[in-house]
């Protein structure tokens, strides 16, 4: 019995190791429903299509949030990189809902889009 914890502690702590270090794509998405960041971006986007500012100012809000949890999941499965532009494309996606100026959002939305469909 000694001899078979000996080998399957060690073990369980390694395949738990490896599957959570190749699972960023699954722990990426959603586990509830405050934590799906990409809706929370895609809403902002068509809110300010329609220059519906205080709306998107509190799905930036939401997407901050759920950011916060998803970088704690993710941060020993992805490049530390990734999640730096994602951090930063949020805060300037939050500048530009500020100072209602759709010219600046659009271009880190879309750059958002290109890393989340790459993170993981």
């Amino acid at each position: 019995m000694k001899k078979f914890l000996l080998y399957l502690i060690p073990s369980l702590f390694v395949l738990a190791s490896f599957l959570m270090m190749i699972g960023g794509g699954w722990l990426k998405g959603p586990f509830g429903d405050d934590d799906d960041l990409l809706s929370y971006v895609e809403k902002i986007e068509i809110y300010v299509k329609s220059e519906k500012w205080e709306e998107a100012q509190q799905e930036q809000w939401k997407a901050e949030n759920a950011w916060e949890r998803i970088s704690k999941r993710v941060q020993y499965s992805v490049e530390r990189d990734d999640m730096m532009a994602i951090a930063e494309a949020l805060h300037r996606i939050k500048g530009g809902i500020e100072v209602q100026d759709a010219t600046t959002v659009f271009p880190d939305i879309y750059y958002f889009y290109g890393i989340w469909n790459d993170f993981g």
